[in-house]
């Protein structure tokens, strides 16, 4: 059937939907099911319509042949939520949890990275194209930082041990992450993200890079929310107990420290401060149109990162990139940077490990870097020795030493063993001196006054982990 008649046929399923001839509207969903068989949506909202009719059966039946259609073309999370809705009309259904099948999406995400962090089973030997993509482990393969002795005396340097045969450790950050993806029309099916898109994202990996029976019981065990327009998702100062993954939709996230809200729709994660220990959310998320997201809470992680710690470095490698993309699209000192530029600076953000003792800054001294720790316990101090409290995980520490190119005010100590994506403060002016407007426009921000520093854990949160 040709390109037009198929138009005609949405244009009669719109019509009957407007007009609430629900008869009608199921006829088109079949016509269009058998005009465009592997078009997963048919399907879907067929049994979206069957369940509001009061047909429970034939409802299961259509999200069935929507689970298959959109597990095979690599929307892993959409066919997960259809397993939650089949679930919801019918407990005892748990085999369908079998049809959310990973493989297509995994495929796809390993086509387009050239190194992978998983917490899937080793792969068959015979599957040429999943062995041709190296593997890597965040929790182990993250070089430490090492002082460097020859550093000048007003600097902090770090290089790599002595001997280190491994390159660092890098995220392998997509363009398409560092954008924000628009939000869709009540239809969507021209303007979503394809699966190709999807593949880049670092939602992808906790769907199609942890084993398929961890994975049925995420679906299992998380629950699938439904919004409108208006609604909140997530409220600023409430603890991060969950993270969300969208599958349908759209929403906006609103932060104080940010100038504009930023748009995320299907295939990103919101709420994944949660992936940080002991913090609040610190912006509110609102529905922009109809939203459908899976939410998976810190407890339900944490629970299978005991029973399975690959998954942990899974779930690193996608706090990682989250932090690495929000940094690099909202902070004031990478505003003048183009879409371009800004992918070459996300890409020179790698994963190092700082041992317990180590100063990632220290007062007097410039910085070498620019830091985000990710995991282990942090210290500020003054220069008279004076301890100034807790730092917040999450948060970048630096950048007013590297805007400013003056000694950092403060020592920041570890307390523990911690992780931390750092960018070089070299590599960083290397870049930023090739563009005069750049360089203009860091040197402006370096003379405000309002220039961050770091942030510290409140005294309440520091009281209790005491």
């Amino acid at each position: 059937m040709s390109g037009s008649q198929s138009r005609n046929l949405r244009e009669k399923l719109h019509s009957a939907l407007r007009r609430e001839r629900l008869a009608e509207a199921l006829r088109q969903y079949q016509a269009l099911q058998e005009v465009e068989p592997e078009e997963a949506r048919w399907p879907h909202r067929k049994g979206d319509l069957l369940k509001r009719l009061g047909r429970p059966n034939e409802a299961v039946e259509a999200y069935e042949r929507a689970i298959d259609l959109y597990a095979r073309q690599g929307f892993v999370a959409r066919a997960a939520a259809m397993a939650k809705v089949v679930m919801g009309i019918a407990p005892d259904r748990v085999d369908v949890l079998a049809r959310v099948k990973p493989d297509a999406a995994r495929k796809l995400h390993r086509s387009t990275r050239s190194a992978i962090v998983t917490a899937d089973l080793e792969p068959e030997p015979e599957d040429h194209e999943i062995t041709q993509t190296k593997k890597k482990r965040i929790s182990t393969d993250a070089l430490p930082l090492i002082a460097n002795p020859l550093a000048v005396d007003d600097a902090l340097r770090f290089s790599r041990p002595p001997g280190a045969r491994r390159p660092t450790l890098d995220l392998d950050i997509s363009d398409f992450e560092l954008r924000d993806r628009p939000p869709l029309d009540n239809d969507g099916l021209d303007q979503r993200p394809t699966p190709e898109h999807l593949a880049q994202l670092p939602s992808v990996p906790l769907f199609a890079e942890i084993p398929q029976a961890m994975l049925a019981r995420i679906v299992q065990e998380s629950r699938l929310v439904a919004l409108e327009p208006g609604e909140s998702l997530i409220e600023r100062g409430t603890t991060a107990d969950a993270l969300y993954v969208l599958v349908e939709g759209s929403v906006q996230l609103f932060r104080t420290i940010d100038g504009d809200a930023l748009v995320l729709s299907e295939g990103d994660v919101v709420g994944i401060s949660c992936l940080l220990e002991r913090v609040c959310y610190e912006g509110d998320v609102t529905a922009r149109t109809e939203v459908s997201a899976l939410r998976i809470s810190k407890l339900l992680l944490d629970r299978l990162v005991a029973e399975h710690p690959p998954l942990g470095d899974v779930l690193l490698e996608m706090l990682g990139r989250r932090l690495v993309s929000t940094l690099v699209r909202t902070a004031p000192m990478f505003a003048a940077f183009d879409n371009g530029t800004r992918a070459e600076v996300a890409s020179m953000f790698e994963v190092r490990r700082a041992d317990r003792g180590t100063k990632l800054l220290e007062a007097g001294k410039r910085t070498d870097g620019l830091y985000i720790p990710m995991i282990g316990e942090l210290s500020a101090i003054c220069a008279d020795g004076e301890e100034l409290g807790r730092l917040k995980l999450g948060r970048a520490l630096g950048q007013h030493s590297i805007l400013t190119r003056t000694p950092s005010p403060v020592t920041v100590m570890t307390d523990s063993d911690v992780l931390v994506l750092r960018m070089s403060a070299r590599r960083f002016h290397e870049v930023a001196s090739a563009h005069p407007a750049m360089v203009a426009h860091l040197d402006e921000l370096a003379l405000r006054p309002d220039t961050p520093t770091f942030s510290l854990v409140p005294a309440a949160q520091r009281k209790r982990r005491a």
